[in-house]
């Protein structure tokens, strides 16, 4: 684990009424939240994208650091995975590993990616708890993706991660359950979405959300999350429209809006079923002023706070 990020910011005065993250984090014994890097672009190489995504941990934390605190927040900095020499098998079952011994401690883990090979080391991490301590229980995964992220390959990118997560499933006789919210049909081949129909997957189209259909999208969901018991979220920032996402490794022709993706995810925060939480593919090497690595920053600091 790389622990070099050094947590600095502005101080605008004493009392809480002037924290930010940056003087909380780390100050708990206890906390309730754990921040876990993921600095790999590997995955997303070796699936012949941009490379950049590594950069981004540090980057997200550096956007979270001046953000105001407006309730009481524990929340601990557990460091970086790095892959290194290429080794992203090994370092997915790293963070596999970091985020179970997490939530063996009754903390959540917050991963930052990263390209989106981050999920599949989330997801075991997940999967390893629940298998040593509620084998019966279901674990539900809701990705916010323009991509399905179920590509055969020899060998696992940044797009094999959630066919890998099927695969470890169906290895141990557990039901598979993904929901991928904004589907773009232009950014995904016909044998993708009939691997998704194979495998039942759930998902929505980018054209589908709007605020029109609000109602709609959340029956859905809601159909989706009372059939498991946990429930791991991984917000792709490739989801977004470039307009507001631009340092991605795949930018988005059309993308969703934070006005239906806001309500979305509280909506599912409410259930109280959510352990995992990671944003992926924000590539620092492509972003302009920041503004993809503010908005994950902002997605997370919307999980945290009510």
């Amino acid at each position: 684990m790389n622990h070099s990020f050094k947590w600095q910011g502005r101080n605008d005065g004493e009392g809480e009424a002037h924290l930010r993250l940056h003087q909380v984090v780390n100050t708990s014994q206890h906390p309730s939240y754990a921040l876990i890097g993921f600095s790999s672009d590997e995955g997303v190489k070796r699936n012949k994208g941009r490379i950049g995504a590594a950069d981004a941990p540090d980057m997200i934390r550096a956007q979270l650091a001046n953000l105001p605190v407006h309730q009481s927040i524990s929340i601990a900095d557990l460091g970086t995975v790095v892959c290194d020499q290429g080794k992203l098998e090994q370092a997915q079952a790293e963070l596999a590993d970091c985020v179970e011994r997490t939530l063996q401690q009754g903390i959540k883990p917050v991963v930052l990616g990263g390209g989106h090979e981050v999920a599949f080391g989330s997801f075991s991490g997940l999967f390893q708890y629940i298998r040593n301590n509620e084998p019966n229980a279901k674990i539900g995964i809701i990705n916010f993706d323009a991509h399905f992220d179920l590509r055969e390959a020899e060998q696992v990118t940044s797009g094999t991660p959630f066919l890998n997560a099927a695969k470890l499933s169906e290895q141990h006789q557990q039901d598979f359950h993904y929901l991928c919210i904004g589907v773009a049909k232009h950014s995904n081949t016909k044998v993708l979405f009939e691997t998704a129909d194979r495998l039942n997957c759930e998902y929505i189209y980018d054209q589908q959300l709007h605020l029109l259909n609000i109602d709609h999208l959340n029956k859905k969901i809601n159909s989706f999350i009372e059939k498991i018991d946990h429930l791991y979220i991984t917000v792709d920032m490739d989801v977004f429209s470039a307009c507001i996402a631009p340092g991605v490794s795949a930018p988005a022709v059309k993308g969703i809006d934070l006005t239906v993706f806001e309500p979305l995810l509280q909506a599912i925060k409410k259930t109280g079923k959510i352990r995992v939480f990671d944003v992926a593919e924000c590539n620092p090497r492509f972003d302009l002023d920041n503004r993809t690595a503010k908005l994950a920053a902002y997605i997370i600091f919307n999980y945290l706070f009510d």
